[in-house]
């Protein structure tokens, strides 16, 4: 089936709010958003629905997709945590798994979350071997560092090199930076702008020690800001000036991080920062501000093409929530897992309630039931084999607060 469509939602652009709207959805595209009923012969109405773009996650490491957090900060920089971290016997607990279900485990965190596009930082010839089975999208065009300083992992080529690719392809390049707080770290945009890695295709993740000098200098560059609220503070105790960002115009983006440092997942994040936001500058981080910083912002930082807005001839990546509020936006940022009710991937559904079964049976996409968060959904894939696994591979029932899935464990007798 290459046409289908909703009906009865009320649908956040993300720029505008459109009351008991319908989206007709053709092959991989939204083919039209209108008041009409969609013209295709199978759809479904989902009344007190908010629907979004698909959730964009704009920092991830899928390989380190494990739980609980590790470290004892605040840190210096990055490198003692990621000492403390391989240290761990949590660490060594996780080498068990096969990388493969890492991938998978960190690619259904997302996807239940409503995240349809989440960006994997991580060098490319990890993670190619696993991006065209996950059940939701990972950005696959990119180019990368580790970080800036002269500490920093070797990933990829020398950050010149790795930035003239980003501009040749209009791809990203995306980087750890001011992470930390020792004074090499705090010269981190200099140097990167030093060695020709600044401009409107770097994304720049953290940016914990950026100055009002290095925002205005990140805004007149035209480059993209990630903020990862809750892994800073556990690991540092502090976060980046997002505000100074904001009112600078710089754009500004949200993640996770991995949750071995970060929150349980970007719906999760949302609700982290913006308490944070309120509690730090006494002032409210607006909710039609939140989802564009999950939505269309990161679709720019990203050079998505084509994605991150609810228009005719963009992609259909699609989120639909339940409504919790009057405001929709607010029914968004406040959303658990209970309340995501539908995610569409290049028109196709791959998660929500139960009731929507019929969807994926219409279009013979195979999927299972399960029960999560208490809440009866269907999923792509095989989730629950998945956990059973990492069971296997550990030697007991692994619990992960950011995938609460009930289902029957029995170990192995050895």
């Amino acid at each position: 089936m290459k046409e289908w469509g909703i009906s009865g939602v009320t649908v956040l652009t993300p720029d505008d709010v459109l009351n008991n709207t319908s989206i007709d959805i053709r092959n991989n595209l939204i083919e039209k958003v209108s008041k009409d009923k969609p013209r295709a012969g199978f759809s479904i109405e989902i009344k007190g629905g908010v629907l979004t773009p698909g959730l964009i996650n704009a920092h991830d490491h899928l390989l380190g997709t494990y739980y609980p957090k590790v470290g004892n900060g605040p840190y210096e920089n990055w490198l003692p945590w990621d000492n403390d971290l391989k240290s761990a016997p949590v660490y060594e607990e996780r080498q068990q798994i096969e990388n493969r279900d890492l991938y998978l485990l960190g690619a259904y965190r997302n996807l239940v979350s409503a995240v349809t596009t989440v960006s994997d930082h991580i060098p490319h010839f990890v993670s190619e071997p696993f991006l065209d089975i996950l059940p939701t999208r990972a950005i696959r065009d990119y180019a990368l560092a580790h970080s800036v300083a002269s500490f920093a992992l070797a990933w990829g080529e020398d950050i010149a090199t790795e930035y003239q690719r980003a501009m040749k392809k209009d791809i990203p390049f995306i980087t750890h930076i001011a992470e930390g707080f020792d004074d090499e770290t705090r010269r981190d945009l200099e140097t990167l702008e030093k060695n020709g890695g600044l401009g409107d295709h770097s994304v720049l993740v953290h940016g914990i020690a950026f100055t009002v000098e290095d925002i205005k200098k990140i805004k007149q560059k035209g480059a993209s800001v990630v903020w990862c609220g809750d892994s800073n503070i556990f690991m540092f105790n502090k976060t980046a000036n997002v505000k100074a960002m904001l009112d600078e115009g710089v754009n500004v983006c949200i993640g996770t991080d991995s949750p071995m440092s970060g929150g349980e997942n970007l719906l999760y994040e949302m609700k982290f920062d913006k308490a944070y936001f309120k509690k730090q500058y006494g002032s409210e981080l607006p909710d039609r501000q939140i989802v564009k910083m999950v939505t269309t912002n990161p679709a720019k930082a990203f050079h998505l093409k084509k994605t991150g807005q609810i228009k005719s001839g963009f992609v259909a990546d699609l989120a639909v929530f339940a409504a919790k509020s009057r405001d929709p936006y607010e029914s968004v940022v406040s959303a658990g897992l209970k309340d995501v009710l539908l995610v569409v991937i290049d028109g196709r559904p791959a998660y929500g309630s139960a009731e929507y079964a019929g969807l994926f049976d219409e279009m013979k996409i195979a999927y299972e039931r399960i029960s999560m968060d208490g809440a009866e959904k269907v999923v792509v894939g095989d989730l629950t084999g998945l956990l059973a696994r990492i069971n296997r591979a550990v030697g007991f029932k692994k619990e992960f607060p950011f995938l609460p899935v009930n289902y029957e464990f029995e170990p192995s007798r050895r």
